[in-house]
């Protein structure tokens, strides 16, 4: 399945090139988390400096290869292209072939969004959800009770690839809901006037946890059982 799979990513931040075991991380450029900062520039955001941290108290170094999408970047770390992926929630669907740390990364905390002039101005229940139309991101899963709910048929699940194309959905009318992080939902919104047309709904829907996966086929200098692989499993970033 490795030898078949066709690499495409770019290398960011590798740094130099030492006796420190180097982790490689295939990502996706997910703001406010994962942040490019120019096309050739170097990476910022909440999940990178979270990985630096944990790495960097471990005694390794981090090398981030960003793909063009999220299926490529799970697939890289799926196949031991690369040894973890981030952004990443926990599923036990995923421990076939991911470890996961005892800790997130970071915590992101989904809301629901609506039109500044929809009826609804609070989330009472996940019943407000009910034979609507909402809009998550392509696989994303956001919190337990919540996905359950929408995946059984409770609600039209719309998925769409990035923020933007859902803003778009949302404010045309085309769904009632967006379920998302609102930070990563207003990222995308500084440079327009489309935060003063949407409303977050409080109180947030939970807490959504985003992991490092470490791949079981990673390199061998973070092995289950080695001092990294320890370290990277119980330190909190």
């Amino acid at each position: 399945m490795a030898g078949a799979f066709i690499f495409s990513g770019t290398v960011l931040d590798a740094g130099p090139t030492t006796e420190t075991p180097t982790l490689r991380v295939s990502a996706i450029v997910a703001p406010p988390l994962i942040v490019r900062e120019t096309e050739e520039g170097t990476l910022t955001g909440t999940a990178v400096n979270a990985v630096r941290s944990l790495t960097a108290k471990c005694g390794a170094s981090v090398e981030f290869i960003i793909s063009p999408s999220w299926n490529r970047a799970y697939m890289m770390a799926q196949v031991g292209i690369v040894d973890a992926v981030i952004p990443t929630n926990f599923a036990e669907s995923r421990l076939a072939y991911f470890d996961f740390p005892v800790s997130p990364l970071v915590d992101l905390i989904p809301s629901l969004i609506v039109r500044k002039d929809s009826p609804i101005d609070h989330f009472s229940s996940l019943e407000v959800l009910r034979g609507k139309k909402v809009g998550v991101r392509t696989k994303a899963l956001l919190e337990d009770n919540f996905d359950a709910f929408v995946r059984d048929g409770n609600a039209t699940l719309v998925e769409r690839s990035d923020s933007i194309s859902l803003i778009d959905d949302l404010l045309s009318g085309r769904i009632d809901f967006i379920a998302d992080s609102s930070a990563m939902i207003i990222y995308h919104m500084t440079e327009s006037k489309i935060p003063q047309r949407i409303r977050i709904l409080e109180p947030p829907l939970g807490a959504s946890g985003q992991y490092l996966a470490l791949s079981k086929k990673r390199s061998a200098a973070f092995a289950e059982g080695s001092k990294l692989y320890d370290c990277l499993k119980t330190a909190k970033p």
